[in-house]
């Protein structure tokens, strides 16, 4: 742990110099998507707290069972049971519904975000320098622009979505589980570190490893269309 420790440090500093990019691709989506990222907002929250209130009707619904179950199937002691039974039967059902609506936000999502983050690439081309076309590095940063403009602002709004939403579910199960002793909320949040390390360094070494192959997928995207488009294909079969 000491060790994994050490080898992200540096990597979350570099990480966290990225940080006041984030307002910017955050502002970026709203301004392609305000409706649906305010509609997507609600549904997290609402997200967030199914499954807690899974639990809670969880627990209702085994101990009027066992009730039933002591009491030999008593009808009183049924309808006591149902009520609980159909209320975590309903919240199941709008865990689904909502999880199909969250789906249809996403993509809508990210039709809008590619359009309008297509037009700000084609409006910043029309007026950059010519010097700039020269410049392998500014062909970088236009290929990482094109190729990753369809889903690269909608995953980090995903991204920071889940973190949000289980912070919700961990804040609102610690609330509820504090109720049987103090220790479990702390030991479910100790739980949860060594995860959210694996993830922090899985997501810097990948950012790292997508700059770090921008030229070679450049120069593979060329290849294949020298290869394959119509109109160089005169000129390599002479």
């Amino acid at each position: 742990m000491r060790q994994t420790l050490q080898l992200l440090y540096p990597r979350l500093r570099k990480a966290a110099a990225q940080l006041p990019y984030l307002h910017r691709t955050l502002a970026l989506v709203w301004q392609a998507s305000a409706g649906w990222t305010t509609a997507w907002a609600a549904l997290l929250v609402v997200q967030g707290l199914l499954p807690v209130a899974t639990v809670y009707l969880t627990r209702a619904v085994v101990d009027r069972m066992v009730v039933v179950f002591r009491t030999q199937g008593d009808p009183e002691a049924l309808r006591a049971a149902a009520g609980p039974a159909l209320a975590m039967a309903l919240v199941l059902l709008l865990s689904e519904g909502l999880r199909a609506v969250a789906s249809y936000i996403r993509t809508a999502q990210a039709d809008l975000v590619q359009d309008h983050i297509t037009a700000l690439i084609h409006r910043q081309s029309v007026q950059a320098d010519l010097a700039f076309y020269e410049s392998p590095e500014f062909y970088d940063h236009l290929h990482r622009a094109r190729a990753e403009a369809a889903y690269r602002p909608v995953a980090l709004l995903e991204t920071l979505g889940g973190l949000l939403q289980n912070g919700l579910t961990l804040i609102a199960m610690a609330a509820v589980l504090s109720a049987f002793s103090p220790w479990i909320p702390a030991l479910l949040l100790l739980c949860t570190l060594p995860a959210l390390l694996v993830v922090l360094r899985y997501a810097v070494e990948q950012h790292q490893w997508r700059r770090r192959v921008t030229p070679d997928e450049r120069r593979t995207w060329y290849y294949d269309w020298l290869l394959t488009s119509s109109d160089t294909a005169a000129e390599l079969r002479l």
